[in-house]
């Protein structure tokens, strides 16, 4: 069973682009003869939560008396469930589609109809029915194209090429933007092109309730240690550099969690409070390098970074900074 809850929580993480949490259920929570059948876990994902129910006798599983089961339990929510197993036959994975049934068979077949969100096994092709929010590379992509660095139409393969990412991720950022209304994909003999729907500031505007900060967390450190890195300053550095906002105290830069982790192996020692000589890292979801703007992070992700900042100057100042580039 703990392997099947990690198998679970990596899964999902992969094709969802969420964060996943699970935790189990006390089994007191059910009668005695189903805990034999059933176990329960709190599943969210993203800010939607669910009851995974993990089925220990897969082989005996009726989606019908399934549910029977589950009213007996006050507890659950039936429209809050979600089915977790190694395997099931095709034709039960077709009646708990058919009952709305959410269900998760990691590596084989997902079915979160909460979330808009289906993989069907037999496709082989993650195509999400809806995005909550977009996944790192997607963002990267539509970054780039904001930035003017994408031609008319272009391929997945020409994208991965571009920004480093593989053809399938460029190939899933793709369905990400085409069900989200923000793109249309057109199939062209076995290539797919992508077409931007709208000018920057309408994509931009239509894509911004699903954009993430870029910044997974902040570290300090002394700036002596980053003269070999070369390193783009980020945050209100940034900012001031692209507005009349004074500079900060300490000079902030950005970088991807890969060369963070490279950095952290030289010995690079966190400071754990403010100091003369010291800088703030910004540790970033996707590398700040692919989309840099003469010498400094993008506007788009610098835009990300702070807009949830509560300084009325900070607001003005990114005011100011985006009517430059929208």
């Amino acid at each position: 069973m703990d392997l099947l809850a990690k198998n679970l929580e990596h899964y999902l993480s992969e094709v969802t682009w969420l964060k996943v949490a699970l935790d189990p259920v006390i089994s007191s929570a059910l009668p005695y003869f189903l805990s034999r059948q059933y176990a329960l876990y709190k599943l969210v994902i993203g800010r939607t939560s669910f009851t995974a129910v993990f089925l220990l006798e897969e082989d005996e599983f009726k989606p019908a008396q399934f549910i029977k089961h589950m009213r007996q339990i006050p507890s659950i929510d039936v429209d809050e469930i979600c089915v977790v197993a190694l395997s099931l036959p095709t034709y039960v994975r077709k009646r708990l589609i058919e009952k709305g049934i959410a269900f998760v068979i990691p590596k084989v077949q997902m079915y979160l109809p909460a979330l808009g969100m289906e993989l069907r096994a037999r496709t082989g092709r993650n195509k999400p029915l809806s995005v909550e929010r977009f996944s790192p590379a997607t963002q990267v992509v539509l970054i780039y194209w904001l930035l003017g660095r994408i031609d008319v139409s272009v391929t997945p393969l020409e994208l991965s090429k571009q920004l480093g990412y593989s053809a399938m991720t460029m190939g899933r950022s793709l369905d990400e933007l085409e069900v989200s209304h923000i793109a249309d994909v057109k199939r062209v003999g076995r290539e797919r092109l992508i077409n931007f729907l709208g000018d920057s500031k309408t994509v931009w505007q239509e894509a911004l309730p699903r954009l993430r900060n870029p910044v997974s967390r902040t570290v300090r450190i002394a700036e002596k240690n980053l003269e070999k890195w070369n390193l783009l300053p980020a945050g209100l550095t940034a900012l001031s550099n692209r507005s009349l906002l004074n500079e900060p105290a300490y000079i902030e830069y950005a970088l991807s969690r890969d060369a963070w982790k490279i950095m952290e192996k030289t010995g690079i020692e966190q400071i754990p409070v403010e100091e003369p000589g010291t800088c703030l890292l910004q540790v970033w979801c996707y590398d700040p390098k692919i989309l840099g703007v003469e010498g400094y992070v993008d506007p788009f992700s610098l835009f990300l970074s702070l807009k949830d900042e509560s300084d009325e100057r900070i607001e003005m100042a990114l005011e100011e900074m985006m009517e430059q580039y929208l």
